[in-house]
């Protein structure tokens, strides 16, 4: 007879899930560096052995994190114009950024700035999947291309972030896809 571990492995997909969501509650609430890995499994009801079955470290977790946020933004701009496509992906990455909280963005800064191993992931995730869509209309000129959407888009961020939340970062990429974008896409 063969054994059936689909409960096991419903349970351990629940257990990931639970670590997740109460991961990004608590980061977003106090902060990446105010957050241990015992702070996350306590408020997700699971033991520090079910977080490493799944995460070698809080950085892997925040990683995978953002790959699943950012994974479901840049699917949503699939089959359309390359114009359109890097429009949703900076549209709909500052909506899930600003949906985070401001301390997880301030964390993603943070780390950016001081050129860690998140910081250094985000950054080549969001300058390769730019430079990807627009390799076919840029040519040789897409990952320059790429670095100034990018840096348009970290800037809105980094506003938000450094006034505390008093700048809309959505207006002022709304703004951005909207003139200097459209111009340089279309």
């Amino acid at each position: 007879m063969k054994y059936d571990n689909t409960a096991r492995k419903t349970q351990s997909e629940e257990n990931k899930k639970r670590i997740i969501r109460a991961a990004s509650a608590l980061i977003g609430e106090r902060g990446f560096d105010n957050v241990s890995v015992s702070d996350i499994t306590e408020a997700a009801g699971v033991s520090k052995g079910a977080f490493y079955i799944h995460f070698r470290s809080k950085e892997d977790l925040v990683e995978s994190m953002i790959n699943l946020t950012f994974t479901g933004v840049k699917n949503s701009s699939d089959g359309k114009t390359v114009y359109e496509s890097v429009a949703l992906f900076l549209i709909n990455s500052v909506e899930e950024i600003e949906k985070s909280g401001i301390k997880m963005a301030q964390k993603w800064f943070s780390d950016s700035v001081t050129g860690s191993l998140f910081g250094r992931k985000k950054l080549a995730y969001d300058l390769g999947h730019i430079a990807e869509v627009i390799k076919d209309k840029c040519g040789d000129r897409a990952r320059e291309v790429s670095e100034k959407i990018v840096s348009a888009y970290y800037g809105a961020l980094n506003l938000w972030c450094f006034t505390g939340g008093e700048i809309d970062p959505n207006k002022i990429m709304r703004s951005y896809v909207d003139g200097e974008l459209k111009e340089i896409l279309i």
